[in-house]
């Protein structure tokens, strides 16, 4: 499990070679869902840029206001976590508060993305899953992606 305790301001977070490949490898994911020629109809992309406004034509004008920004800052998220993580190997970084906030953001994104495919409610989320089950191990990612965003949160609260 990643080991993490607040130094200052700053949070330490270790993960091991394991852990920062599957974050790794999600992150890339990611990147490629926020910078590919999707339809803004598709399942995930609605709960990563959910409506602002219920009124169509209030919801355009918000929409052609704001731009690419929200993709924008969501890109610039995976990019500080990339950063930390490096390339390859076990992670140990110390975040600044904005970095922290970047792997929060990116961790949640993370974690809505796949909630979304396996169209997780409160009910599957809660359950004892079958190792068994296809979705298994990514139901056990989601979880484990929980885990690490609440204990951050724990951990920069305290």
């Amino acid at each position: 499990m990643p080991e993490l305790d607040k130094q200052g301001d700053s949070l330490h977070l270790q993960l091991d070679e394991q852990e920062a490949g599957i974050l790794r490898e999600l992150l890339k994911e990611m990147r490629m869902l926020l910078e590919a020629d999707i339809p803004p109809s598709d399942e995930v992309l609605q709960r990563l840029f959910p409506r602002a406004h219920q009124d169509d034509g209030e919801e355009k004008a918000y929409r052609e206001l704001v731009g690419d920004e929200l993709r924008t800052v969501k890109l610039e998220a995976v990019r500080v976590v990339q950063e930390a993580l490096g390339p390859r190997g076990s992670a140990d970084m110390s975040l600044s508060p904005d970095a922290a906030e970047s792997w929060l953001r990116s961790l949640n994104d993370i974690r809505l993305a796949i909630g979304t495919r396996l169209e997780v409610d409160d009910e599957k989320m809660g359950r004892e899953y079958d190792p068994n089950d296809p979705e298994a191990p990514a139901l056990a990612i989601l979880h484990w992606l929980g885990w690490l965003q609440g204990s951050m949160l724990e951990e920069l609260s305290a």
